[in-house]
């Protein structure tokens, strides 16, 4: 059976030299925001840890002043591996 989605349009060059441009753009904002996040990684795991201290002595609003402390079983375990914080697309 014949589908819409398994037939493109040819695209022209001006479209691809723009694709091109634009994937070059974002390759290069992407590089320069995950290099930014792993030098500032020793700030990031010390918010982390603050974050879990708080939901777990103070809690967190539920509804109005309704606060609901997170137990140490239901925090997760930081996964063991290089790319537990990897900035993605």
């Amino acid at each position: 059976m014949k589908r819409v989605q398994d037939e493109k349009p040819e695209r022209s060059k001006e479209v691809k030299a723009w694709l091109d441009e634009e994937i070059d753009a974002q390759q290069a904002r992407y590089d320069a925001i995950s290099a930014e996040m792993e030098g500032i990684q020793e700030k990031r795991n010390g918010w982390i840890a603050r974050f879990l201290e708080i939901i777990q002595t103070k809690g967190y609003n539920t509804n109005g002043d309704l606060r609901r402390a997170i137990t140490k079983d239901e925090v997760p375990e930081r996964p063991d591996r290089p790319d537990a914080d990897k900035v993605v697309w």
